[in-house]
């Protein structure tokens, strides 16, 4: 079989350089001015004709190894049989083969399609976005279709006719990935509604009591996400955690979620005798005291935009 390989490539590769060289030969002759352009764009072809017999000999070494029928299996001179086919029936097998591997590779989304059908009703189709996110992460909870569906409800927050804010509630409450529930929480806000964004709040404290360090940072940087003064409250008892990590996992989610009223709290940490602590506690006052004691007591679109999950490409 791979005689029958290397001679099916020899042959083709030397018919198809030769017919080239020949073409460029009588073109470069009759034109010197595009002799350099000519064999740049000949050495091109030439490159692309041997990548393309290379896949074809992969496709057909793949579909010479499968025992085609009973025949191939029991007769011990199949194989020698197989390896001497004629051109005809070579090339058969090589576009067969080819056309097997191009079926089997399966389709790449396209987000922006998606999106698109989550937010577009239709006579085909009207069921609502929030039945239509659901029925989506039900069958593929990727975080591809995380990002999608958390930039579709993004998409809509100025436009509560297209998106009520019950519907919100419904994504909140019938959702479990993290991001959703906060993205629809935070639209909620936007609008003035604060009920789910307060409610998530007070369903992280527990973790926030948890014996294990990395549980209580853990839950501070999905506070900090929220961008939400209300999360600061719950946020600034772990300023005088007894680990350093978590510790400073809250001075950062302060620095997401607070405003100027926070700074008293931190204070008293710019003195710390971890180098680490005093300079992160000096950063975040920097940047609180430049927000009045009203900021952040509602989620604005900026703040939710920049806790998006990335979209695919």
């Amino acid at each position: 079989m791979s005689n029958s390989l290397g001679s099916i490539k020899t042959v083709v590769i030397a018919t198809g350089t030769g017919a080239l060289l020949t073409w460029a030969a009588l073109t470069l002759t009759a034109d010197d001015s595009l002799q350099h352009d000519q064999i740049a764009s000949l050495e091109n072809r030439i490159e692309e004709l041997e990548l393309s017999l290379a896949r074809k000999d992969e496709a057909l070494a793949r579909a010479l190894s499968r025992p085609s029928n009973t025949a191939a299996r029991t007769n011990p001179n199949a194989q020698s049989m197989t390896a001497s086919n004629t051109p005809s029936t070579t090339n058969t097998t090589i576009a067969a083969a080819t056309q097997s591997d191009d079926m089997s590779k399966e389709p790449v989304p396209d987000s922006q399609q998606i999106l698109r059908e989550l937010s577009t009703k239709s006579d085909r189709d009207s069921r609502s976005f929030s039945a239509k996110v659901n029925d989506l992460l039900a069958t593929n909870p990727s975080p591809e279709n995380v990002a999608i569906v958390s930039q579709g409800i993004i998409d809509k927050a100025a436009t509560p006719d297209l998106l009520p804010d019950h519907e919100l509630e419904v994504l909140y409450q019938s959702q479990t990935d993290a991001d959703v529930k906060r993205i629809a929480a935070q639209v909620l806000s936007m609008r003035g509604d604060n009920r789910l964004i307060d409610k998530q709040i007070s369903g992280a404290q527990a973790g926030l009591r948890s014996e294990n360090a990395a549980e209580r940072q853990k839950v501070l940087v999905e506070l900090a996400k929220t961008r939400y003064a209300g999360a600061a409250s719950v946020i600034t008892p772990l300023l005088q955690d007894a680990d350093t990590g978590v510790k400073l996992d809250a001075l950062l989610a302060l620095r997401s979620t607070g405003n100027q009223s926070h700074i008293p709290l931190i204070e008293g940490l710019t003195h710390s005798s971890d180098p680490a602590v005093s300079w992160l506690a000096n950063d975040v006052i920097n940047s609180l005291q430049n927000l009045s004691d009203k900021a952040r007591t509602r989620v604005n679109s900026a703040d939710a935009a920049a806790e998006l999950p990335v979209m695919p490409e």
